[in-house]
């Protein structure tokens, strides 16, 4: 019952963004809908090789442009400036390890009340820009590297 209730849910995702519901993008979407969870996509596509799932590495490169061009996934770059993908659906940001390269998710209810809206604002008034989204990014020694 609750694979057909997540299988529902992606499908209602794509929906909603005006995207067919395929299994490549349920796959890739299922992958990445974990906290802490942000491959490059060689990296997906060894990961959902090993699950079994059968599909190529240019499907995977393929899906990862579509789902995040509707805005379903998140691409950033890791500090050695590898292209990642996060999907966790939860508002967060990210804890970056200088030492080792780890990434984990820093969720905002996690958070004390911080508004980006002033530095928004600013920005705005100063670059010209209209500013959709503000993330924060953090930079540190994980535990393991200290």
């Amino acid at each position: 019952m609750a694979k057909i209730k997540e299988r529902e849910s992606f499908r209602s995702r794509l929906k909603a963004v005006g995207l067919r519901h395929t299994l490549p993008r349920e796959r890739i979407l299922a992958y990445l809908d974990r906290k802490s969870i942000h491959p490059t996509p060689e990296e997906l596509y060894q990961g959902l090789k090993k699950k079994g799932y059968p599909i190529g590495l240019s499907t995977v490169y393929l899906n990862l442009q579509v789902l995040r061009d509707s805005g379903l996934l998140w691409e950033f770059k890791d500090q050695k400036g590898n292209t990642r993908y996060d999907g966790f659906g939860e508002k967060h940001h990210h804890l970056f390890c200088l030492q080792c390269g780890a990434i984990e998710d820093v969720l905002v209810r996690e958070l004390p009340e911080f508004d980006p809206e002033p530095i928004r604002k600013a920005v705005e008034a100063k670059n010209g820009w209209f500013i959709e989204e503000a993330r924060l990014e953090l930079r540190g020694v994980c535990p393991n590297c200290q």
